[in-house]
């Protein structure tokens, strides 16, 4: 009976140490995307820096389905995860404003360029004036 208490005492111990080292892969890959967040967007390789942040989002996702329950963490790794998903969130959305904001621009200089290209395109046919004067 003691050496079967024992084995399963050696599986809770092992699957605690697993726990342990995918929640420091977790917290690992968290930091990586917050610094990698913090450094400043390049304008010209924003396609490789947006996929950066997708494949780290990724990793850390199927680290997160991996972890059983994150009620029983410690509260100061609860705070600190708190604190980091914080920051993290903040910055995301910057960079989706700074993204949106681009798009904006874009489109307008596109307007721009087609209305200088083609400067009466926008005439009425039938060569009617109407006044907007009283």
């Amino acid at each position: 009976m003691e050496a079967g208490y024992a084995v399963g005492e050696e599986t809770t111990c092992r699957e605690r140490t697993s726990v342990v080292e995918i929640l420091v892969k977790f917290i690992k890959k968290t930091k990586l995307l917050l610094t990698h967040l913090e450094t400043e967007s390049p304008s010209i390789e924003r396609e490789e820096y947006i996929g950066t942040i997708h494949q780290l989002l990724d990793e850390r996702e199927q680290l997160l389905s991996q972890l059983p329950d994150l009620h029983a963490l410690n509260e100061n790794v609860k705070e600190e995860l708190i604190q980091l998903e914080t920051k993290i969130q903040s910055l995301l959305s910057n960079q989706k404003s700074a993204i949106k904001q681009d798009l904006q621009l874009l489109q307008l200089q596109k307007k721009k360029t087609n209305k200088y290209a083609d400067p009466y395109g926008n005439v009425s046919v039938d060569g009617m004036f109407l006044d907007k004067k009283k």
